[in-house]
């Protein structure tokens, strides 16, 4: 089995340990990050095009977090944990997937999921999968299951943090190739880094953040940690040629 240690919150350089990130953690954070904050302190952003890592309030930085728990591991890990097709639908998924029927750019329905409760409600449903799927999942075989998609200068840039699981596939030009392995620590950093840019959000209030993060993964990085306001390398896909 993949084993989870929770004092062990970076992917092992030994890939004997077969560790995996402890997913229950990071709902505990959220939740002590945004404990007893108004709605002014959640709402407050600055849109202004040189603060681009404003530009989502904390309330969208929480939606967000839940956003990819749930899609990433519907869209990545669907075939895992539901093999046999019944998967639940704790939120419509063609609304929240990336495509022309998506509501919301990256964070859930916010008709319907805005209070912190309910956005920490179907956090903790991704979570749990992601959890399930690591205890009943080896790591020969999260390591087994591989993936290639088109790269770009962002994905090229923070697989870096990584120590394998991912890298540049070597028979496609232009593309990445990740495990699964690779992937479940990526969406486990994703989501630390976004706990990060709360903390920064109420630092700028002139508030204290509640949790001591340590420094791994994407938050070695300095655009993730906040060492800059610059951001990090753009979305834009890799040449092919």
């Amino acid at each position: 089995m993949a084993l989870v240690d929770y004092d062990t919150i970076e992917m092992p350089e030994d890939s004997g340990a077969g560790l995996m990130p402890p997913y229950a953690r990071l709902v505990e954070w959220v939740e002590a990050e945004v404990a007893g904050l108004n709605a002014e302190q959640l709402d407050y952003d600055d849109l202004s095009p040189e603060n681009e890592w404003m530009w989502w309030s904390i309330r969208r930085q929480v939606s967000h977090v839940a956003w990819d728990a749930l899609v990433f591991t519907h869209r990545r890990c669907g075939h895992l944990l539901w093999p046999d097709g019944d998967e639940p639908e704790p939120i419509v998924w063609k609304h929240h997937h990336l495509g022309p029927e998506m509501r919301y750019d990256r964070v859930l329905d916010e008709e319907l999921f805005w209070e912190i409760p309910d956005l920490l409600s179907k956090m903790s449903i991704g979570i749990d999968w992601l959890s399930r799927l690591v205890a009943e999942r080896s790591i020969e075989e999260l390591r087994s299951d591989q993936v290639s998609i088109r790269g770009t200068y962002f994905w090229q840039y923070v697989i870096s943090t990584l120590p394998r699981g991912a890298g540049a596939d070597p028979d496609r030009p232009g593309f990445i190739k990740y495990n699964l392995e690779g992937s479940l620590w990526m969406v486990f950093y994703e989501q630390l880094s976004h706990i990060r840019t709360i903390q920064r959000l109420k630092q700028h209030q002139g508030l204290s953040p509640t949790v001591e993060l340590q420094r791994v993964g994407y938050l070695r990085l300095p655009e993730f940690w906040g060492e800059t306001n610059d951001n990090g390398p753009s979305m834009d896909r890799l040449p092919i040629d």
